[in-house]
């Protein structure tokens, strides 16, 4: 595969993974579990929330993984900037609804589910080579 279809495949792959888990995320969080709050949400709405999350962001790994090839990390690594780069402005600049744990294993659940995505991507049987 040449260079430059390597680069538009990452670069794609990249904005397709990060509009995706957007938009799965912003699906699971804010429409099937809207005002989401540790304060006010039962212990089972909290939960579920989280595997939601956790969800969403292994289908934007798994989708991200399908455009490019097996061995190109390059959009995961960017993917996982912007949701540490997410994570870094909100608990420093955002009064958040919870505590800052609750926050952060939110976007830590991001990140794992994004590279669990990657990983299940790669033993999938019918990923291109």
């Amino acid at each position: 595969m040449k260079s430059r279809t390597r680069i538009l495949l990452a670069v794609l792959a990249t904005l397709v993974g990060g509009f995706s888990l957007v938009l799965y995320n912003t699906l699971s969080r804010d429409i099937i579990f809207s005002g989401l709050n540790f304060c006010s949400s039962s212990d089972i709405e909290l939960i579920m929330a989280g595997l939601s999350t956790f969800a969403s962001a292994t289908i934007a790994g798994f989708i991200t993984s399908l455009i490019v090839v097996r061995d190109n990390n390059w959009p995961h690594f960017l993917i996982s900037l912007f949701i540490v780069a997410k994570m870094s402005f909100i608990i420093i600049h955002l009064q958040s609804s919870g505590p800052v744990w609750f926050e952060a294993a939110l976007q830590l659940s991001l990140l794992g589910g994004l590279w669990f995505g990657r990983y299940s991507a790669s033993k999938f049987p019918l990923a291109p080579v």
